[in-house]
């Protein structure tokens, strides 16, 4: 399938799958929150130009989200004989729709292939799903964390939107670095508590936690310490202020990419 013809169909259910997601609920977060290179093809930006207009059209990045619609089974190559990477079911241990960051796309003896990124162990995981359970919407925002500036900056249509300070984590208990994306967004129970009002989480684990409850996922919240941001002291999540974290989580949907370099 042609990544363009990939794009349309994206498209055409879009609407559709992104409310079902937005208004999948929040859970309650359960664990204590503390690469591969993109290749998707860049789409062009949808605004009316003259037909004679030797200009070409901008450019962005857009990524396939895939939403998982059945029980579906991962495989390590395109292949039902192939490995088993893992299975995943329709909503994960939270309760949150279950959701993969589309790599590539092959079609193997006409049968259409995904290679998706995934929430697991370790970090950095993809594996190949075949076509049938999986429904698809698209983003166009991006997150890059730096945390040698302990920054977060939100991309939205390949612009720069905003930057925010961040606490990231500890010497010993650094964030882990690499590609990854927003797999669940969980509300607290208490909005005073060590995750403050919204917990984003990605599909980054501590590596040096394997023993955490889920394996010791990292996550993007906010906080009820405002003065430790700026700081490295968490065990690996990324901390940000109450409102920021909000804002964030209003300009990025589940599903997008998120970069963490030093």
């Amino acid at each position: 399938m042609k990544p363009s013809l990939r794009i349309a169909i994206a498209l055409v259910i879009a609407t559709a799958l992104a409310l079902g997601v937005a208004a999948a609920g929040y859970g309650v977060v359960q664990a204590r929150a503390s690469g591969g290179t993109p290749r998707q093809a860049l789409a062009p930006v949808a605004t009316p130009s003259p037909s004679n207009s030797s200009v070409p059209e901008p450019t962005y990045e857009r990524w396939t989200v895939g939403k998982v619609l059945a029980r579906t089974t991962v495989y390590k190559r395109p292949d039902t004989t192939a490995g088993v990477t893992t299975k995943l079911s329709k909503t994960n241990a939270n309760g949150y729709p279950t959701l993969v960051l589309v790599d590539t796309v092959r079609v193997v003896d006409d049968v259409t292939w995904y290679r998706v990124w995934l929430a697991i162990r370790p970090n950095g995981s993809r594996g190949w799903i075949r076509e049938g359970t999986l429904g698809f919407f698209t983003t166009a925002s991006k997150i890059v964390i730096d945390l040698s500036d302990r920054s977060l900056a939100v991309y939205r249509r390949g612009q720069k939107v905003k930057s925010f300070p961040v606490a990231v984590g500890r010497p010993g208990l650094e964030t882990p670095t690499g590609f990854f994306f927003i797999n669940q967004k969980l509300k607290p129970p208490s909005s005073g508590g060590a995750y403050g009002v919204l917990a984003m989480g990605i599909s980054a684990f501590q590596p040096k936690l394997p023993d955490w409850p889920q394996g010791g996922p990292v996550a993007i919240h906010g906080t009820n310490q405002d003065e430790l941001i700026g700081q490295a002291v968490s065990h690996g999540c990324v901390r940000m202020h109450n409102k920021d974290v909000l804002a964030v989580s209003k300009l990025v949907p589940a599903g997008s990419p998120v970069v963490i370099q030093e």
